[in-house]
């Protein structure tokens, strides 16, 4: 997602001026925190639970989720594929290479697909444990 690019290049600014140990501390350690209290969520664990609840309470429930996923899952999914691919230098030459790319002009948005593919790893490669 692009909040997750976004929120990805602010920790890597943050770093920058702060340093890693609180990049860490105010960045990664939250992010890490954030999706290991959404997997044990029961409504994740148990979506059928979900869909008997009224719908704006359901509504309530989604966006929640869909915050997490999109401003700390997909963050720390970026930052380990910067592990995985050499380091901060690797991943700026990626992030390069995928914003200076031909754009479709009937999609031309970057995909996780895309993102994967340039980074030359998987979906399971990001699994978050």
């Amino acid at each position: 997602s692009a909040e997750g690019l976004t929120v990805y290049t602010t920790y890597r600014i943050v770093q920058e001026q702060y340093g890693s140990a609180y990049a860490q501390e105010h960045y990664v350690r939250r992010w890490q925190q954030a999706v290991d209290d959404y997997y044990q969520d029961f409504y994740v664990r148990f979506p059928e639970y979900l869909e008997m609840l009224p719908p704006e309470k359901q509504t309530e429930i989604t966006n929640r989720s869909s915050y997490v996923r999109q401003y700390c899952e997909m963050p720390l999914k970026i930052w380990k594929a910067e592990k995985l691919v050499g380091g901060e230098a690797a991943m700026d030459q990626i992030l390069k290479q995928l914003f200076q790319r031909e754009l479709d002009p009937a999609y031309p948005y970057l995909s996780y697909e895309d993102f994967l593919d340039a980074c030359g790893l998987t979906e399971e490669d990001l699994n978050l444990e």
